[in-house]
């Protein structure tokens, strides 16, 4: 059992100067969701499908409803949840507080508990040039409808950063057009008569 992870370059914004940095990245090998967590958990004992399932619905209500009457959740073993929130600045000066995620911290029992996990580096594609990118997506467009930035992202082996500065180039020069918003935004071929 093994986390694997590739090594990027780390971008530099606004043509700042000095030694490339690296970051890693963890591979998710999947994601697990309710119905795996509660084939795993009856695994560990005699619990019925079905209870398990009701038990961790009834588990994301009680934490969302705490979390609404502004408690802080703690989950010994696991972590601790609270609501973070963000001051909007409106065009007449005044200031407005709306909820803006739920934040998580993990406990350090979890996080010991994953510190004698074993790493393994899994070797990342070679990077393309830019001409290279266009051209690949190109040849991705003539078989494909649309395309998103993630899609992009793993077609080009980059990151999201440079997929979403691409394709921003792309739509100026006028080969793209954008179709969409926020997080369900597709990139088409624009129309050139």
């Amino acid at each position: 059992m093994a986390i694997k992870f590739s090594v990027h370059k780390t971008p530099q914004p606004n043509g700042r100067k000095g030694q490339q940095q690296t970051h890693a990245r963890a591979i998710a090998r999947s994601t697990q969701k309710m119905d795996d967590i509660c084939a795993l958990v009856c695994e560990r004992g005699s619990i019925s499908s079905a209870d398990v399932k009701a038990v961790l619905d009834s588990f994301v209500w009680v934490i969302g409803h705490s979390l609404k009457y502004g408690d802080n959740v703690e989950l010994e073993g696991l972590g601790h949840f609270s609501p973070s929130l963000r001051t909007l600045k409106l065009p007449d000066g005044r200031s407005v507080v709306k909820l803006d995620n739920v934040n998580f911290r993990c406990s350090e029992k979890l996080k010991n508990e994953l510190k004698s996990v074993q790493l393994e580096k899994v070797q990342t594609a070679a990077s393309y040039t830019p001409e290279e990118r266009r051209a690949r997506m190109l040849d991705y467009l003539h078989g494909h409808e649309s395309i998103t930035t993630i899609m992009y992202a793993k077609l080009n082996a980059c990151s999201r950063y440079q997929a979403t500065a691409d394709l921003k180039k792309y739509i100026e020069e006028g080969l793209l057009c954008r179709i969409g918003s926020s997080t369900h935004v597709t990139y088409l071929l624009a129309e050139n008569d």
